[in-house]
């Protein structure tokens, strides 16, 4: 059963993470600062490493982020460098709240709960 699944793969699906992993990747070549200001940063030696914002400038896409929480800015205007390193940037990972400012609210959940007794 496994492996039909695996055999049958979604081709819009397939098609929007191709999108994802294009932008990370060209992110990642001449990485520039999250807030929307697009001036470039530094490439760290390791991945792991990798500043994502200029000093001080992790507060202008928070306050961004709320902005768009409130209804007072658009979603289209969160930068493009944010949703590429959105996984990736920790205050907004530990904020619930800011991480509902990237969603789509016209798009249906993909993942349902499962409940203990459907596991069953």
């Amino acid at each position: 059963m496994m492996s039909e699944q695996s055999e049958k793969k979604n081709p819009v699906r397939a098609a929007a993470m191709a999108k994802v992993w294009a932008g990370r990747r060209a992110w990642s070549l001449a990485p520039t600062c999250c807030c929307g200001c697009d001036q470039r940063l530094e490439i760290a030696k390791t991945p792991e490493r990798q500043k994502y914002f200029r000093p001080g400038h992790d507060a202008a896409l928070k306050s961004l982020l709320r902005k768009v929480l409130r209804g007072e800015a658009d979603r289209e205007s969160i930068p493009e460098a944010a949703r590429a390193n959105l996984a990736r940037i920790k205050f907004i990972q530990a904020n619930p709240e800011l991480k509902r400012a990237f969603a789509n609210p016209g798009q249906k959940a993909l993942r349902q709960r499962t409940t203990p007794e459907a596991a069953q």
